[in-house]
């Protein structure tokens, strides 16, 4: 039960993001177009703990394909993820984990990822990715996406789903930032968190 609320939690902190550039009709997210060097620095909280995090976009070339390398560091986890920079699809995602007792080191890469699923409809391999995937997201022509994991018993199941409400303004460290509402469904359950 801790870690649904956990991821949970996460999927309510990533759903504001910063309005982003034109929707592609080859594949359901788009090239948000992250520019190539884009840093943020940010505070998490969770409870009375904070943890700086830094995160860096870097555009590369592997062959044809052109990617995103998006790099997030912290004390206590190290990520990065590698997403084709047209469809969003995940390449990639390296983390390590930095607990008092141990640390975790962890590659997911996929393989060959097939397109099986409809319009409104995605899995993903890894949820790490969900604030980056969103800034692609197909705004204009669905208003709900079905979300669900890869898993051999659950073929057919997404649990979560991701409704866009509306754009807002919001103010951060003095500057106004124009934004896109979601709002995430769980189970049949609708979680409005006000973002």
């Amino acid at each position: 039960m801790k870690s649904k609320i956990m991821l949970l939690l996460f999927l309510t902190y990533s759903i504001v993001l910063e309005a982003s550039g034109p929707v592609s009709a080859e594949t359901l997210f788009a090239d948000p177009d992250i520019p190539h060097g884009e840093t943020i620095t940010y505070i998490s909280r969770a409870g009375e703990k904070e943890v700086t995090v830094v995160e860096k976009v870097v555009i590369k070339k592997e062959g044809e394909k052109v990617l995103y390398e998006i790099t997030s560091l912290s004390k206590p986890l190290d990520r990065t993820i590698v997403l084709e920079k047209d469809s969003m699809a995940i390449v990639n995602v390296h983390t390590v984990r930095k607990y008092q007792e141990v640390t975790l080191d962890s590659h997911l890469t996929v393989i060959d990822e097939k397109e099986q699923f409809g319009s409104d409809e995605i899995k993903l391999a890894d949820f790490t990715i969900m604030n980056y995937l969103f800034r692609g997201f197909p705004f204009g022509k669905i208003e709900k996406i079905k979300i669900g994991s890869y898993r051999e018993e659950q073929k057919d199941n997404y649990p979560f789903n991701v409704t866009h409400k509306k754009r807002e303004t919001i103010e951060i460290a003095g500057r106004t930032i124009e934004c896109y509402k979601f709002e995430l469904g769980m189970d049949g359950i609708q979680q409005d968190k006000g973002l």
